[in-house]
């Protein structure tokens, strides 16, 4: 009889649900996975700096991280340039902690982009989130960016985290088979099916996250 393969290894499995257990006791966990809607996001329409804080005033209060950040665009080079400068053009965020506050710099050209941007956002925040504690999470400092991007999935973004990968067409610190199982794990915790989110989500990324959702109902 064949068996298809599991979507994640075993030890990355385990290393997730590790995870899981590990953010949940030291932060709220959400009830509901955030989505790109209203319902989460106030900030209105826009691509200018105003926009930006809003928008981070969002994500923060999503993460309820109540630490002053400071948001400032990366200075990018000219986009005429830029075919010269490909590891500049392709920064979407950085963070940086400067006398204990959290100092956050994004790309402006990706507010064209509204999950792309946001999902940047979250994962900088994420950074300061974890700030001091990077030996602590599992797998301990080598794991780190692993853990950042997964912490956004914890959060309740892992529709961010899968959408705006599928849309980059990149994959980032975590594969999108391992976001998948990760947003699979984060619905089954809360009793939740694929309608909770699968409407803000590719043909693809929902591929991946039912073959993800049956690894977790054969293993159960």
């Amino acid at each position: 009889m064949f068996w298809s393969k599991p979507i994640v290894s075993e030890d990355m499995s385990r290393w997730i649900d590790t995870c899981f257990d590990w953010f949940d006791a030291r932060f709220a966990p959400p009830e509901l996975p955030i989505l790109p809607t209203k319902e989460f996001f106030g900030a209105p329409g826009g691509t200018d700096s105003a926009t930006a804080r809003l928008v981070l005033e969002d994500v923060t209060r999503l993460l309820g991280f109540e630490r002053p950040v400071e948001l400032h665009p990366i200075d990018m080079v000219p986009a005429e340039y830029m075919h010269n400068y490909q590891d500049l053009s392709s920064v979407a965020g950085t963070y940086q902690d400067i006398d204990g506050i959290a100092v956050i710099r994004y790309n402006p050209d990706d507010m064209h982009r509204p999950l792309a941007f946001i999902n940047t956002l979250a994962h900088e925040v994420m950074h300061a989130r974890l700030a001091g504690m990077e030996h602590e999470v599992p797998g301990g400092a080598d794991a780190h960016e692993l853990a950042t991007d997964l912490g956004c999935v914890i959060a309740g973004f892992g529709v961010f985290q899968m959408q705006a990968a599928d849309d980059a067409g990149w994959s980032g610190y975590l594969s999108q088979q391992s976001r998948a199982y990760a947003l699979a794990r984060f619905l089954r915790r809360r009793a939740l099916g694929l309608e909770a989110v699968d409407g803000h989500l590719s043909q693809r990324c929902r591929k991946l996250l039912r073959r993800a959702l049956k690894d977790l109902a054969s293993s159960a």
